[in-house]
């Protein structure tokens, strides 16, 4: 061989002991796991069973429309406003920086129709 063969073949294994230098993941030792206590997985709690008769009441679209006007009254209380979510009766209302106002005079529209 040539010296200038010699020297890339020289440096070609030294690039391939460096790859294979790399770190590799070491796998957790048998004796770590087993001192780990082995858990067991608990039993499934048996289905209720529901009785045919009382099936599950739903709520209808106007408890949810009062449930939304209650909870947004809440929130405008706690915020220091007025809670006057829904009670635009003619359909007027002066807090136009209102969070809700949109929503506020469509859901007053609704609620005065009825």
């Amino acid at each position: 061989m040539s010296a200038s063969m010699k020297k890339t073949a020289a440096t070609s294994s030294s690039k391939t002991q460096k790859a294979s230098s790399a770190p590799k993941a070491v796998a957790p030792s048998k004796k770590i796991q087993a001192a780990v206590p082995a858990t067991k997985t608990p039993a499934k709690a048996p289905a209720l069973k529901t009785s045919a008769k009382t099936p599950a009441k739903r709520m209808t679209s106007r408890e949810a429309m009062l449930a939304r006007v209650e909870s947004v009254r809440l929130e405008q209380r706690s915020g220091g406003h007025f809670d006057c979510f829904g009670r635009a009766g003619e359909g007027y209302c002066d807090q136009g920086d209102c969070a809700y106002h949109a929503e506020c005079l469509s859901v007053s529209r609704m609620l005065h129709s009825l």
